[in-house]
């Protein structure tokens, strides 16, 4: 503010990709800077080219199959079987991103179970870390510009105090954000602050109201700021209290309290049906035509959500169609605290969620089919059918099938 221009390392964007024909994978941290993985002839299959970006990055095998391609222009993920050939895609760009990811694996949210690898020893209070070095590392850059861009769906903020608290928090993250290339600079944090905007590291819808403010709300804005930077020198940084891992630890774990669905995917649907054990009649596939018809009646009007986590499982519920039509499930979502209009109390929120529905833990599923866009997921005690909207890019399975069936073989 005040003049001052944005730096050109401004992680609200990613660098210019490659213009040769081919695949070309962006990576969001590689240990020598290296930005894009390309490959430029013969086929090749999204997990080998997921297995050289591992290579590449460092992740070990313990954390590859966290790993995904994701198109972020048809906003979907691809299966690993998926085949590429470069000679008919002049230029596709991907982003290798962590796509399963289960929450408080870092065991800072005291109200949720920590997630680790394998259960703690006797003796031990803590199990074995989900994550090495470099996947975290990954993790942090793909987390920073995921909040920045507000790929991630953040929470609702709606009362003059949620917005107080809100801001507050992005600041923080930005304080986060700007300390650790401070420690990896080996700068002050003050040095690196004056050469970084910290509206370079706030979502963006966040950084455009500060921007329309006038002049003394933000030069309010900048004192605070300041003034949170010089303290947090002095009380953390200058006592080293704070090391790098410390910090992307409670960034992210900030950013899942600022995103409760970080992590999550949602998928629509447009035909649930859900059976207990007594109810249940023929196969999974045969039950799956029956309920949900002939492949060529796809288009119907979204009833359900599918929701996919790591931590939660499978849950669902009944959406309206009016909030149906507003989402776009692309898995992305902007902070609207500034533009969500006031509403009487007696009108109904439109945007306010039902409450979701428990299906299924993973490790409790006995069976999967997907037969077109109808799955079907079986467990010992219950059954559930649903009809995912009808893929636009041709050869891409329905996603929910896929995604639950990955996330189980990661369980």
């Amino acid at each position: 503010m005040g003049g001052r221009s944005r730096s050109s390392g401004s992680f609200s964007g990613l660098s210019e990709p490659p213009k040769d024909q081919g695949i070309h994978v962006y990576l969001f941290w590689t240990k020598d800077g290296k930005k894009y993985l390309s490959h430029t002839t013969g086929e090749v299959t999204a997990e080998q080219l997921c297995i050289s970006a591992a290579e590449t990055v460092g992740i070990t095998a313990l954390c590859h199959s966290l790993f995904a391609l994701y198109n972020p222009e048809r906003h979907f993920w691809y299966s690993p079987n998926h085949i590429f050939k470069p000679e008919e895609n002049p230029s596709l760009v991907l982003r290798y991103c962590m796509r399963y990811y289960f929450r408080n694996w870092h065991g800072l949210n005291e109200n949720e179970p920590m997630m680790c690898r394998y259960p703690p020893k006797s003796g031990s209070k803590r199990g074995f870390p989900l994550l090495d070095t470099t996947s975290l590392e990954y993790l942090f850059s793909q987390a920073k510009y995921e909040f920045v861009n507000e790929v991630v769906q953040m929470e609702d903020v709606k009362t003059e105090e949620e917005q107080t608290r809100f801001k507050n928090e992005s600041l923080g993250m930005a304080v986060l954000h700007l300390s650790y290339q401070a420690i990896k600079t080996e700068s002050t944090l003050q040095d690196v602050a004056s050469k970084v905007s910290f509206l370079d590291c706030v979502p963006r819808s966040f950084a455009k109201h500060i921007s329309r403010d006038n002049f003394l709300t933000k030069l309010r804005i900048q004192r605070v700021f300041k003034d949170f930077v010089r303290s947090f020198q002095q009380h953390t940084v200058d006592r080293g209290n704070l090391c790098t891992e410390e910090i992307m630890y409670k960034y992210i774990a900030t950013l899942e309290h600022l995103a409760p669905r970080f992590g999550t995917e949602t998928f629509p649907v447009t035909h649930l049906d859900l059976r207990d054990e007594d109810d249940r009649s023929g196969s999974c596939s045969s039950t799956t035509h029956a309920q949900c018809g002939s492949k060529d009646n796809f288009c119907g009007p979204i009833s359900h959500e599918i929701s996919v986590s790591g931590t939660e499982g499978i849950q669902w519920r009944k959406v309206s169609a009016q909030r149906a039509q507003a989402n776009n499930y692309m898995g992305s979502g902007y902070i609207n605290y500034m533009r969500k209009p006031k509403q009487h109390s007696s009108q109904p929120d439109a945007d306010t969620p039902n409450d979701w529905t428990f299906f299924s833990e993973f490790p409790e599923i006995t069976h999967i089919a997907i037969t077109d866009s109808n799955v079907c997921i079986s467990t010992r005690d219950n059954l559930c059918v649903f009809r995912n909207r009808k893929s636009h890019v041709p050869g891409i399975p329905p996603s929910p099938g896929v995604c639950i069936w990955r996330v189980c073989q990661r369980i």
